[in-house]
């Protein structure tokens, strides 16, 4: 319930706002200017109404201190109209409306509900424009392989719920993309999308970068911060390698999940928040509860619809059509003339590991174009060492057919990447049918089910 302060010196008047709005509305009352500000600095207030003609400070000196506390708290005047001028200069110091003594009621409603829904847009406003710089739709996510059609299918069904998402795979494979087309495919679409990116705050200011903080709460802390969870309010929060946050911090987070309502650091009030968590890692959480390192609690929580984006290598089908699209996309940004890619590099961008994953064939596409953009054909002695020489540093194959661990993990990563990739190309050349993908494979159709549900591939 959003919370209205009236302040006024004539109690009559108060206990008239109380009642006209207490059905839709917390009302909270002041007698005085002094007063008004001690509940601003202490309660979480969506609109205030104030009178102009207050004891000692006056209506236009209050607001001006209110702005300094909150900039974007609502303000409606109130005045008598022979200080109609008064209210008008009001507004031009940051005033959103105001309302003529004596009043009546169904014009107050109608006045209040529009300073709340101007609020509310301009904040939607704010947050969409920054999102329009972004070029993230669902139709940039490129893939044709069965594991990417899947995925497709995952996100168009996962976006009509509000449950918490769980997304995972290794640094580069296009993570916050996807958790962007969820929240785009969403009902919540229209609302802010916030995104934290959980390594790059040190862990002493996560807590008041996703829940805000109150002026002088610690060293530094010179005004009011609202926090990312607050500006997410109605739309989606994306935690980005949310592995990375303390056990102090993660206790913080689970709180507020279990709850949706948090304090701000150094505050008092109860904030209540809808926001729809989408979290996203790349590392095992398991391992990491087994190693104390992760609350399991909280990963029960987040992992309610868990989404695993494969690496690149494991769906090399999908390269020419990455390559080909950022090539395009490169092609038009940097005015590059080079028409096409010679056939023997796209082999070798085929037959390369990508350990960095779709962010480092972008970076390799847009090196070439940047460095060989006059040339008209893409040729192999354009392309870095690594890729030209097909090194493939992770895994190879001796003499002997056997292979060589490199720098590829565990015996358990290493055999869970291995039968995903078979089972994948299995299910390619069978065009999905499990049992032609048994069949292929030399197994039977309800152990190839159980490997699929293991690596979440259904």
């Amino acid at each position: 319930m959003r919370t209205i302060l009236v302040v006024d010196d004539e109690l009559s008047i108060l206990e008239s706002f109380r009642m006209i709005l207490k059905e839709d509305y917390r009302v909270l009352t002041a007698i005085d200017g002094l007063k008004a500000l001690e509940i601003l600095r202490n309660e979480c207030v969506n609109l205030v109404i104030l009178d102009i003609m207050l004891p000692g400070m006056s209506g236009l000196e209050v607001l001006s201190e209110i702005r300094k506390i909150d900039k974007d708290v609502e303000v409606i005047m109130v005045t008598a109209v022979k200080a109609v001028k008064t209210a008008i200069e009001a507004m031009k110091l940051g005033a959103s409306d105001y309302i003529i003594k004596p009043f009546d009621v169904e014009e107050i409603k109608l006045v209040i509900d529009k300073a709340l829904r101007s609020g509310e847009l301009a904040h939607e406003v704010a947050y969409l424009r920054a999102e329009l710089n972004k070029n993230f739709e669902f139709n940039n996510i490129v893939g044709q392989s069965h594991v990417m059609r899947q995925i497709f299918d995952t996100i168009i069904r996962v976006a009509k719920g509000d449950s918490p998402v769980l997304i995972t795979g290794e640094s580069g494979t296009g993570k916050e993309l996807i958790v962007r087309a969820i929240h785009l495919q969403s009902p919540r679409k229209n609302k802010p999308f916030v995104a934290v990116s959980c390594p790059n705050l040190p862990d002493n200011l996560l807590e008041s970068e996703l829940f805000g903080h109150e002026k002088g709460s610690f060293t530094n802390a010179t005004d009011k911060k609202i926090g990312r969870f607050e500006l997410a309010n109605g739309g989606t929060i994306f935690l980005d390698e949310i592995s990375e946050m303390s056990l102090s911090n993660q206790a913080k987070l689970l709180r507020v999940l279990q709850e949706y309502e948090f304090v701000r650091v150094g505050g008092t009030k109860t904030i209540s928040i809808d926001v729809r968590l989408i979290a996203s890692t790349n590392i095992n959480l398991k391992t990491a509860i087994t190693k104390g390192t992760f609350r399991e609690d909280l990963y029960y929580r987040i992992n309610v619809v868990p989404l695993d984006i494969p690496a690149l290598r494991n769906r090399r089908e999908d390269i020419p059509f990455l390559v080909k699209h950022y090539f395009q996309k490169y092609k038009e940004e940097l005015y590059s003339k080079t028409k096409k890619i010679q056939p023997t590099v796209m082999k070798l961008f085929e037959n390369y590991y990508w350990p960095g994953n779709i962010r480092e064939l972008k970076n390799v596409i847009e090196r070439i174009l940047t460095l060989y953009g006059d040339s008209d054909t893409v040729l192999e002695e354009h392309l870095p060492v690594e890729i030209k020489s097909g090194d493939n540093h992770h895994t190879s194959y001796n003499s002997n057919g056997l292979l060589e661990l490199l720098d590829a993990g565990s015996l358990d990563e290493i055999v869970s990447r291995t039968e995903r990739e078979l089972i994948e190309k299995a299910l390619q050349k069978a065009n999905g049918v499990q049992t032609r993908a048994a069949q292929i494979l030399k197994t039977t159709r309800r152990i190839l089910r159980y490997k699929m549900d293991k690596l979440r591939l259904t």
